[in-house]
C-alpha cells in the first residue's frame, strides 16, 4: 500500500511539472554576434541559421542574434546576408556545442579585407591591392548575361598621378556574373557599366572609407517612367532642383512639391545626378524596376555637430590598444605645442583627416585646437585595413571640425 501511494505521489508530481522528467533533455539556446571583418562592425541584417534543426535568426542593428529550442549536441551554425552574397561568400560559419538547458554564445565573422583580397585579386598585377570592388550582374528580364562588366575611374585625390589602370574580372554565375576591380586609386570615383545589344546597366559609386565599395547591376529590358520626389534634410519639398538620369539625355525639374518624372528611363541600373540652389550634389543609383526614388539632399553649410569626431570614432572601434599605435588624445593634445616634426614618424607618407585621405599641407594646416585625438603608425602595415600601407607610416588626425 505504502508503495503504491508513493508511485502514485512521484506521478503526481511529475505530471505537475515539481520534478525534471529525466527521459527528456531541455533545450538549450544559441546567443552570438556577427562581426563584418570587411567594414569593421557588427553585421546587420544577417541570417544566422542551424541548418540540421532548421533553427534560424535574423541579427539586429548591432548584429546580434538568439536562436531558441536547440537541443544538446555540437551542430554547424552559418550565416549569409546579401551583400556578401555578391561576393560569392555564402554560407559562412562554425560549429557551436550546446549543452541541455545551458545558452552557448558564439561570435561569427566574414572574411577580412586581406582574405577578400587574396580570393579576388591574386595572380594579377594588382595582387597587393588596397581596395576592392564588387558585385553582381542580373538581367531584368531574366535572361542570360553574356557581355562583361567595364570599369573605369576618376581620381579625386588632387595629387596628379595618372590613375593606375587597376584589374577587372567577371565570372559566370548560373545565368548572370559577379565582377571585381582591383587596384583601384584611393578616393575615386567609379563607373561600372555594361551594354550588350538591346540592355544596358550603368552605376556611379564611390570607394568607402575603407577602400571598399559593393553596387549590383541590373540589365534593363526596356524603360519606364521614372517618378521621384526631393527633399531636404528637415523633410521639406525642394522646388527646381534638376535631376538627370547619367550617361543620357533624360531630365525633368522637380515642381512645388518636389515631384519629378523621368519618362523613357531604361528599367535597369541608372545612376541619378540632383543639383540644387545650396546644396551639396546628390549621386545615387537606382533600379528603375524599384518603384519612386527619394531624394534627400544636404546643405551646403554643415553644423559642426554633423562633422566626425576622432575620440568618437576611436570608442567605436575601440582600437586603442591596437599592436603598433602611437595614440594621442584628449585636450592635452589640442593644447600640446611640440613640432609635427617630433610628432610624426619619419618618412610619413599616408595623411588621412578625419576618415578621408588628403595633402600633407591641408592635414598639417588644420588649427590644433580642433585636433581630437592622431593615431601613427610606423609601420603602416600595422594600420586598419581602411587606411593602411604597406611601404611607409600612416598619420590619421580626427578633429572637431575638419575645415573643408
Amino acid at each position: 500500500m505504502r508503495r503504491s501511494f508513493a508511485a502514485f505521489l512521484c506521478a503526481v508530481v511529475l505530471s505537475a511539472g515539481l520534478l525534471p522528467a529525466q527521459s527528456t533533455a531541455r533545450a538549450g539556446r544559441v546567443r552570438g554576434v556577427v562581426i563584418d571583418s570587411l567594414l569593421g562592425g557588427p553585421l546587420a541584417g544577417a541570417t544566422v541559421r542551424i541548418a540540421p534543426l532548421d533553427r534560424s535568426a535574423m541579427t539586429d542593428s548591432a548584429g546580434r542574434f538568439v536562436i531558441d529550442g536547440v537541443k544538446a549536441g555540437e551542430w554547424p551554425i552559418a550565416f549569409r546576408h546579401p551583400a556578401l552574397d555578391s561576393l560569392g561568400i555564402r554560407e559562412l560559419g562554425a560549429n557551436v556545442r550546446v549543452f541541455a538547458g545551458a545558452t552557448a554564445v558564439i561570435t561569427l565573422a566574414t572574411a577580412s579585407f586581406e582574405g577578400a583580397r587574396n580570393r579576388f585579386c591574386a595572380g594579377t598585377p594588382d595582387s597587393v591591392s588596397e581596395t576592392l570592388a564588387f558585385g553582381t550582374v542580373r538581367a531584368a528580364d531574366g535572361g542570360r548575361v553574356r557581355v562583361d562588366v567595364s570599369v573605369s575611374w576618376v581620381s579625386t585625390n588632387g595629387a596628379g598621378e595618372r590613375p593606375h589602370p587597376g584589374t577587372v574580372r567577371t565570372v559566370s554565375d548560373g545565368e548572370g556574373q559577379s565582377w571585381t576591380a582591383c587596384g583601384i586609386p584611393w578616393g575615386a570615383w567609379i563607373h561600372a557599366a555594361m551594354r550588350d545589344s538591346a540592355r544596358i546597366a550603368s552605376a556611379l559609386i564611390q570607394l568607402g572609407p575603407r577602400g571598399i565599395a559593393a553596387q549590383d547591376l541590373m540589365l534593363s529590358s526596356g524603360v519606364t517612367d521614372l517618378r521621384g520626389i526631393v527633399r531636404d534634410r528637415d523633410g521639406r519639398p525642394l522646388m527646381g532642383a534638376f535631376v538627370a538620369v547619367t550617361g543620357t539625355s533624360i531630365a525633368a525639374v522637380t515642381d512645388r512639391t518636389g515631384g519629378f518624372l523621368l519618362p523613357g528611363t531604361p528599367n535597369g541600373t541608372v545612376t541619378l545626378d540632383v543639383r540644387a540652389a545650396g546644396y551639396r550634389p546628390w549621386i545615387g543609383v537606382h533600379s528603375a524596376l524599384s518603384g519612386t526614388v527619394s531624394v534627400v539632399v544636404s546643405a551646403m553649410t554643415e553644423k559642426p555637430a554633423d562633422r566626425a569626431r576622432g575620440s568618437d570614432y576611436l570608442r567605436l572601434l575601440e582600437r586603442s590598444d591596437r599592436p603598433g599605435l602611437a595614440l594621442l588624445a584628449g585636450p592635452a593634445l589640442a593644447a600640446d605645442s611640440s613640432s609635427l616634426d617630433l610628432l610624426l614618424p619619419i618618412g610619413t607618407c599616408r595623411w588621412w583627416l578625419d576618415g578621408r585621405p588628403v595633402e600633407p599641407a591641408f592635414w598639417a594646416a588644420q588649427p590644433r585646437r580642433t585636433w581630437q585625438a592622431l593615431e601613427l603608425y610606423a609601420n603602416g602595415a600595422d594600420a586598419p585595413p581602411e587606411y593602411r600601407s604597406s611601404g611607409c607610416p600612416v598619420a590619421l588626425l580626427w578633429t572637431d571640425a575638419a575645415d573643408w
